[in-house]
C-alpha cells in the first residue's frame, strides 16, 4: 500500500526537480524524501527520476505516473473539500428504515420541520416490515431504524421515543356499542374483531392482553397495514384496538370513535435503533439530536 504522503513528495520533486526543495516544501527532511521515492520505484518496478548533480528530472515512466499521482492528490483534496462542506454547511443525506406507522405519524412532522431548518439535507425514508428493519439496521445499510415494542439484539443501540396509548374503536355508523357506554372487558367476548396481523409486535401485544384476561373475540380478519384495519372498521367490519396517534384524522372526520373500555391500558413503546458501530455523519447527528429534542 502507498501512503499518500509518498505521492507528496514524489509530485514536489517533479516541479522542484531537487529532492531538497521537496524536503523543504514538505517541512520533512531530504532523506525521507529519498525514501518515500525509493518505496515508490519498488512498488512500481521502475524508476521514476534520473539523478543528477544539477537537476532530478523525469523517466519516461515518471512522466506517466506524474498524471495519476497528480489526480489522485486532487481527488483526496476534492473529498476533503466535500466533507468540509458537510460538516460546516450541515448537507447530507440522512436514512431511515420505518414500520409504516411511525413513519406517517411521528416521522412525518418531524422531517418537515427538520428540512425547513437544514434544507440541505436529504432525508431517505423507506417503509419496511419490522424483521426488515432491523435488519437493514444491522447491515448498516441505513443509519437509523424506527420500530414499535423494540427488542433487544445485540450491537444495536435502542432509544424509546414515545409510548403510543391503544384504543379500541368502531365505526359511528356500524355500532358494536352505544355511544360513551363504558365498556368492560367480558364484553369484549365473541365481538367482531379486525386484529392487526399477530406476527407483528403489535398484534402479538394485543393477543397477549386478550390471552391474560381470558378474551375470545370473533376475529374476522387480520391486516398488517393499520390503514386496511381502519378501513375494514370503518365499513363495518368489526372492532378494533389500534394506537391513537394513528386515528386523529379519523376522529376529526367522525368516521370512527373510540369506546371507552374498562381495564384497559396498553401502550405500544416506539423506539429508535441504530446500530453501535455507526459512524454518524453530521447530517445523522442533526436528525438525532433534533428527534430527541421534541
Amino acid at each position: 500500500m502507498v501512503d499518500l504522503f509518498f505521492i507528496k513528495s514524489f509530485l514536489a520533486v517533479a516541479q522542484t526537480g531537487s529532492f531538497r526543495l521537496a524536503a523543504q516544501r514538505n517541512n520533512i527532511t531530504q532523506p525521507a524524501v529519498s525514501q518515500h521515492i525509493h518505496i515508490l520505484e519498488q512498488k512500481l518496478r521502475c524508476s521514476l527520476f534520473e539523478r543528477s548533480s544539477r537537476k532530478t528530472i523525469l523517466t519516461p515512466a515518471g512522466r506517466v505516473f506524474l498524471v495519476f499521482a497528480q489526480q489522485m492528490l486532487d481527488s483526496y483534496q476534492n473529498a476533503c473539500t466535500e466533507i468540509e462542506k458537510m460538516n460546516n454547511l450541515s448537507v447530507g443525506t440522512v436514512r431511515i428504515a420505518s414500520i409504516y406507522s411511525i413513519g406517517l405519524y411521528q416521522l412525518k412532522p418531524l422531517i418537515q420541520r427538520l428540512l425547513k431548518k437544514y434544507p440541505k439535507i436529504n432525508i431517505h425514508l423507506e417503509y419496511c416490515h419490522h424483521s426488515l428493519v432491523y435488519q437493514m439496521v444491522q447491515d448498516r445499510s441505513v443509519d437509523f431504524g424506527m420500530v414499535a415494542f423494540p427488542k433487544e439484539i445485540e450491537g444495536l443501540q435502542i432509544k424509546v421515543f414515545a409510548h403510543d396509548q391503544l384504543t379500541m374503536v368502531q365505526s359511528p355508523k356500524h355500532r358494536f356499542f352505544k355511544k360513551n357506554e363504558k365498556i368492560t372487558l367480558n364484553r369484549l367476548n365473541n365481538t367482531s374483531f379486525v386484529g392487526i396481523d399477530n406476527l407483528s409486535p403489535t398484534g402479538i401485544a394485543i393477543n397477549q392482553f386478550f390471552k391474560a384476561h381470558h378474551i375470545n373475540v370473533n376475529l374476522v380478519k387480520e391486516y398488517e397495514n393499520i390503514e386496511t384495519v381502519k378501513d375494514a372498521v370503518e365499513i363495518g367490519l368489526g372492532c378494533s384496538i389500534l394506537p391513537k396517534t394513528t386515528i386523529a384524522q379519523e376522529l376529526k372526520n367522525h368516521t370512527l370513535e373510540i369506546i371507552p373500555l374498562q381495564r384497559f391500558n396498553l401502550k405500544r413503546p416506539l423506539a429508535l435503533v441504530h446500530s453501535d458501530k455507526k459512524v454518524f455523519t453530521k447530517a445523522a447527528n442533526i436528525f438525532l439530536e433534533s428527534f430527541f429534542s421534541l
